[in-house]
C-alpha cells in the first residue's frame, strides 16, 4: 500500500496525512487468477485499487465476451458509471492472474470528501480523469482503424502484450483473433 500511498503524494500533491486518511478505510484482498472482483449484477459502489497483478473488464453481449478495459497495478477497478447510476454492475472484472488490491465502499470515501479538502481534490481529479479516458476511448474507436487502434495499445500500454492473452487484447480493440493474426504479421514485415 506504501507504493500507492506515494503516488497519492507524489502525483495527486496530498498531504501524507490526507493520504493516510484516504487509505485507512482499505482492506487488503487477495484475488487468485480466474477469481473475480466484480460480477454482472453484484454492488457496484466498492472501488478496488489493484496493488499486484492484472485483471480484464468485460460484459457479456448475445453470448459472447466483449473485453471493455484492462487493469495493471495502481488501476481503479470498478463499474464506476452505474456506481453514479446507483444501479448495479453491469461488468465482470476478472483475475488474469493472483492478485493483490484493495477494497473500500465508494459512498464512505464521498464521506470522507466533504470533510477533507485533499480527498475532495483527489475525487474531482479521478473523474476528470475517467472522463478523459473515456472520451478518449471513444473517439480512437470511432476514427481509429484496428490497426491504428492496435498501434495506439502498444504505444501507451506496453506491458499488455506480455500479460493479456492475445484473443482478449483482440475483443478489446474490437475485431477476431485472426484479424489481430494478420495486424501483427503485418507490423512485423
Amino acid at each position: 500500500m506504501e507504493d500507492y500511498k506515494r503516488i497519492l503524494i507524489d502525483d495527486l500533491k496530498m498531504s501524507e496525512v490526507d493520504a493516510d486518511s484516504f487509505l485507512s478505510g482499505f482492506k487488503i484482498v487477495e484475488y487468485k487468477k480466474g477469481g473475480y472482483l466484480l460480477s454482472d449484477g453484484d454492488n457496484s459502489s466498492i472501488l478496488r485499487i489493484v496493488l499486484k497483478g492484472c485483471a480484464r473488464g468485460y460484459a457479456i453481449m448475445d453470448g459472447k465476451e466483449i473485453t471493455t478495459n484492462f487493469y495493471f497495478e495502481h488501476d481503479h477497478a470498478y463499474d464506476y458509471i452505474n456506481y453514479l447510476l446507483n444501479k448495479p454492475a453491469e461488468l465482470n472484472i476478472q483475475a488474469l492472474d493472483s492478485m493483490q488490491v484493495i477494497e473500500q465502499n465508494l459512498s464512505s470515501l464521498d464521506f470522507l470528501a466533504t470533510d477533507n479538502y485533499g480527498l475532495y481534490k483527489m475525487g474531482i481529479h479521478l473523474f476528470r480523469m475517467n472522463v478523459i479516458w473515456i472520451e478518449s476511448e471513444r473517439r480512437n474507436f470511432i476514427i481509429k482503424s484496428p490497426k491504428e487502434r492496435y498501434l495506439h495499445l502498444l504505444k501507451n500500454n506496453k506491458q499488455i502484450i506480455s500479460r493479456v492473452p492475445q484473443h482478449q487484447i483482440a475483443s478489446y480493440i474490437g475485431i477476431s483473433a485472426e484479424h489481430l493474426s494478420r495486424i501483427r504479421k503485418e507490423i512485423l514485415n
